[in-house]
Formats: C-alpha cells, structure tokens, sequence
C-alpha cells in the first residue's frame, strides 16, 4: 500500500526476512549505509562534476525491534523518515516507512526533490 501527501509517503512491505533480520538492517551501521544511500546515476562521473556529496543521515529514536526514526538532510530540505517493523502471520516482517518532509531551508531557492527511502 502507498499513500502519497505533499508532505509525506507512505509504504508499507511484506519480508520474508525475521523482524529481528531487518532490525539489524535499519541499525547497524554497515548495513544502513549500504542500502540508505543516494542511488547512483548512470551519467555521474567525477569529470563531469556531476556528483553530489551524500545527504545527511542522524538517528532521532529506535524502539529496539519496532521502530526507527532517522532524520535526512538533503540540500537544503530536511525530511524525516520512520522505519516500523514487526512479525506478520507468515513468519516475516510488516514493515513500514513514513517519509515525511520536515522543513526545507527558508533562504534556499533549490527546489531539488527528496529522495523517498524506498
């Protein structure tokens, strides 16, 4: 299910994967920065000085094996992205993610859209 506002998404995933399997993706480190990363583009290469620094990753709250919030700033806009999981009745994982847009700087003419976490 996906429900899209001007201020947010959300999405909503059944895994075959333990709650506690994806728990350990949403937290430990190594594993967050290789799936919560910007996506590469065909075209980026350093002599065309298209690359942009990554966006900024910050922990808000983790509810150990329910939920985690992480707060993204990207340019110059700062959303906020929940992760909640917990057991379905197939032996997996609901997991959900709300992206929410928090603010974007009041001085900043960049309208460069946030990428969702999905």
């Amino acid at each position: 299910m996906t429900r899209t506002t001007d201020a947010s998404v959300n999405l909503t995933y059944e895994l075959d994967a333990a709650p506690s399997k994806v728990w350990r993706a949403l937290t430990v480190p190594e594993y967050v920065s290789r799936w919560l990363k910007r996506p590469a583009i065909e075209n980026d290469a350093p002599e065309n000085g298209a690359l942009q620094p990554p966006f900024e990753l910050q922990l808000i709250s983790a509810d150990p094996d329910t939920r985690v919030r992480y707060r993204i700033k990207d340019n110059d806009a700062i959303s906020v992205v929940t992760f909640q999981i917990g057991a379905n009745d197939a032996g997996g994982t609901t997991f959900s993610i709300v992206h929410e847009i928090a603010m974007s700087a009041a001085n900043s003419n960049n309208r460069t859209p946030l990428r969702a976490a999905a």
